[in-house]
């Protein structure tokens, strides 16, 4: 008999890079041979990998996402805005073709009609922050009795709070109905996630062991990241050494350099904590849990978070291929060589 294990995935914040975690989804889902959404016991996601979490716990497969992504990224950032001078005051883009793409997939796949989180078919962690009340929120199924407020809210609108990424788009707001009385709910002012948690991992491995209860040899930890821009500034002076480099305002806005690194340093903060949290440090070894994480750094090669340049995405796309031949078969072996925690009943289904 397998032993069971509770497993999560987690996957990154990083906007058209969210092809990369799609990508290597989509291959694991070839071998499986099955939905992700049946293989996992909890899927957390930030900003892109949000979406992209949302649409795996509705069965809509990795695939489809990497082609929407990939279909329609002139729509979702389109060219003619993407210069910094076009969102100096406002937003660099319109969020309502991003919204209409997701709201319209989401509601395929569960025939015609709106999806919330109730109908979700796996746990699910969605991280987003609240600007009126100052504090992160995280969107989660249904999966303990506490968890009543978000089952509500329909799947869409969690994903594009979670992607409304500071200067990239406008903070997002909505409203919608209580299931049963009708009765309307505000959704106001909401923001990427990646502001606190661009890498949700910890979010998951708390869920599990604090929320659920899970022993943590018990867990199994994968992380996909969407990649990872190497920041090496080495010059503190230009014009051949006479002047200081001005790492004002304009330096790190100009490319919205600070967002970026911000979050990709917060990234790769969450990763070491995992390594030491799930096997110790120096002369402190010991295996707590199971944890993998599939993670690209760009040496000669970088993409912009609202790129839409397509060689760059295929080549993104390729690399997350290329990982997924060193690391496929040994994931899947994880998977397979235990079974999952159990099945997951939403509290209202039961």
């Amino acid at each position: 008999m397998k032993n069971k294990k509770f497993k999560i995935l987690s996957i990154d914040g990083g906007g058209i890079r969210g092809v990369f975690p799609a990508r290597f989804l989509s291959k694991l889902e070839a071998d499986l041979n099955s939905p992700i959404a049946d293989n996992f016991d909890l899927i957390c996601g930030t900003s892109t990998g949000g979406i992209l979490a949302l649409a795996l716990a509705l069965k809509i497969p990795a695939a489809d996402i990497e082609k929407l992504y990939i279909d329609n990224r002139k729509l979702i950032f389109p060219p003619w805005f993407r210069r910094w001078r076009f969102g100096f005051f406002r937003a660099k883009y319109n969020n309502r073709k991003l919204e209409n793409l997701i709201r319209q997939r989401f509601k395929k796949s569960n025939n015609g009609t709106e999806p919330r989180i109730a109908d979700l078919s796996t746990r699910v962690c969605i991280t987003g922050y609240d600007l009126i009340h100052a504090k992160p929120k995280v969107f989660k199924t249904p999966h303990k009795s506490e968890y009543y407020t978000d089952l509500h809210i329909p799947a869409y609108q969690v994903a594009m709070a979670t992607a409304a990424a500071p200067t990239y788009f406008n903070p997002y707001s909505n409203h919608y109905e209580i299931i049963d009385s009708k009765q309307k709910e505000e959704f106001l002012m909401r923001v990427d996630g990646g502001v606190f948690a661009n890498n949700p991992a910890l979010i998951g491995l708390t869920e599990a062991h604090c929320a659920l209860g899970i022993p943590y040899p018990d867990i199994e930890l994968y992380s996909i990241g969407t990649g990872q821009s190497i920041y090496n500034e080495t010059r503190s002076k230009i014009c051949y050494g006479l002047f200081k480099k001005p790492f004002g305002a304009k330096y790190w806005i100009s490319k919205i350099r600070i967002l970026d690194l911000m979050m990709q340093a917060q990234s790769r903060h969450v990763h070491d904590l995992c390594i030491i949290f799930s096997g110790g440090t120096g002369n402190i070894k010991r295996k707590v849990f199971d944890y993998y994480r599939i993670q690209e750094e760009f040496r000669d090669f970088n993409i912009a978070m609202d790129s839409n340049n397509k060689l760059k995405l295929k080549k993104l796309m390729s690399m997350a291929s290329n990982k997924y031949q060193i690391h496929g078969q040994s994931i899947i072996s994880s998977i397979k060589n235990s079974s999952r925690w159990n099945d997951y009943p939403p509290i209202n289904k039961r």
